[in-house]
């Protein structure tokens, strides 16, 4: 008990690192959307939808860059505070400091100034991000990785609620304060890292476990090349293609989703306008656990799809609506259930597909893939809002989601195989096979690429 006590403690410590980002992107993600196209004299930016949809795709942009980069310098780091923790507190410190001053430029009639330290912001949490997300798997055996990830989900979510949250104030004490609060916040989560987390002592703490500790608790999945490699790349570029287009419908309506609260929905001018966000985020946590399990009983493909029918069924009944109703609970609710069954899946079939002797290409691929989309959709979408008006929201991501399922439903299923832990060792490299893991981690994908 006293052993799980302690783990349960130094995985939320380890996981403060990342909490700050998920309190920094909720309001970003909310906020910065509205601020983009607010009127100058309301303290806004004074954009159109397009010109807004470029500054929601920055964060993107600029990790497309950063990420890879800035994975790989901590990578080769050594220092006294560990190769992960001098990164963590030297970003996410002086992204604190030019949030907070950007904050304070807002109403000054200087929205440029404003954008540089915005822009700024976005560069010091891409270069904290690799960092962030690599320390955890740094220090936990494969054992607990489940449960880390767990751990690590709730501890995001509770931040992104709280940053989404924040933003409800908006009409009660201005964009200034919300800045300001914001910042305070990220300042104490990456206080409290700082002084209970020791890197270098919980890496050398994982070192001296047993090797056979350090393994998986379960069987693990694996995947027979020997199999016609024309159908694995077929597939392959099907299900990457699929995976495009559904982070153009998702991610397109997260970053115009608090905008088109407030200028369609009846009644969400003036607050509530972040509702519709957190009852998704609510039902893809609930949801999360349910879906990790079915997605061992259900074959991916059958199951995305399913997910995704969902979401579209969900999007099409909000489309419909002008007021925030039950009919809007009920959709986004639905929403939130089918992302999580994205969530789960989409990266570990990716990996089904994949030679395990290029799994780090494949997940930078996936990776790839994921952020072009999630660049190109709020320009696309704030250009499409820009001429034929914000309802074009949800026909612009039910078309995207549409034909994201149009290519899962051409994918052929690949035949799996159960594997005992331990035997991966005895495969020779002309009968690879990889570890799928059924974690859904959401940021997983991301600690790999830079390992």
């Amino acid at each position: 008990m006293k052993k799980n006590n302690t783990f349960i403690r130094n995985t939320i410590n380890i996981s403060l690192a990342f909490a700050w980002i998920s309190v920094f992107t909720s309001v970003f993600d909310a906020l910065i959307q509205i601020i983009a196209t607010a009127p100058v004299a309301d303290g806004g930016l004074g954009f159109y939808s397009t010109g807004k949809g470029v500054i929601m795709a920055l964060d993107n942009i600029l990790a497309l860059f950063l990420l890879p980069l800035f994975g790989i310098l901590s990578d080769r780091s050594r220092s006294r505070f560990g190769r992960r923790t001098p990164y963590i507190l030297v970003f996410s410190i002086a992204a604190v400091v030019t949030w907070t001053l950007a904050g304070a430029t807002l109403g000054l009639d200087s929205k440029w100034i404003f954008l540089i330290l915005l822009g700024v912001t976005l560069s010091f949490n891409a270069m904290a991000r690799p960092a962030a997300l690599s320390l955890l798997p740094d220090v936990t055996p494969l054992s607990l990785r489940r449960k880390a990830n767990a751990v690590t989900q709730i501890v995001s979510i509770i931040a992104t609620v709280v940053g989404i949250g924040l933003c409800e104030l908006k009409a009660v004490i201005g964009f200034q304060w919300i800045f300001m609060i914001d910042s305070a916040i990220m300042a104490v989560l990456i206080i409290i890292f700082a002084v209970t987390v020791r890197e270098n002592k919980l890496v050398k703490e994982y070192n001296a476990l047993p090797e056979v500790e350090k393994g998986a608790d379960s069987e693990t999945e694996t995947f027979d090349f020997n199999v016609n490699r024309e159908n694995l790349f077929r597939n392959k570029l099907l299900l990457l293609s699929a995976v495009f287009f559904f982070y153009v419908a998702f991610n397109g309506l997260v970053s115009s989703l608090s905008v088109y609260a407030e200028k369609v929905l009846v009644g969400l001018d003036k607050g509530g306008f972040t509702i519709p966000q957190l009852l998704c985020l609510v039902a893809a946590c609930a949801a999360a656990v349910p879906v990790s399990k079915l997605s061992k009983k259900i074959k991916r493909r059958k199951l995305l799809i399913t997910g995704l029918l969902i979401m579209l069924a969900a999007f099409v009944l909000a489309g419909l609506q002008r007021s925030l109703n039950a009919f809007m609970f009920i959709s986004f609710l639905l929403a939130g259930g089918g992302y999580s069954v994205a969530l789960v899946n989409l990266y570990p079939y990716v990996l089904e597909l994949s030679d395990q002797n290029k799994i780090g290409f494949n997940t930078g691929l996936f990776n790839t893939v994921m952020t072009v989309a999630m660049v190109l959709t709020p320009i696309a979408s704030g250009w499409l809002q820009d001429k034929l008006g914000y309802t074009v929201l949800f026909p612009y991501c039910i078309v995207a989601l549409a034909i994201s399922v149009l290519f899962l439903l051409f994918i052929k299923d690949a035949k799996t195989k159960a594997q005992p832990v331990g035997a991966q060792e005895a495969q020779t490299v002309d009968k690879p096979a990889i570890e799928i893991s059924d974690d859904g981690d959401s940021g997983e994908y991301i600690s790999s690429i830079l390992k």
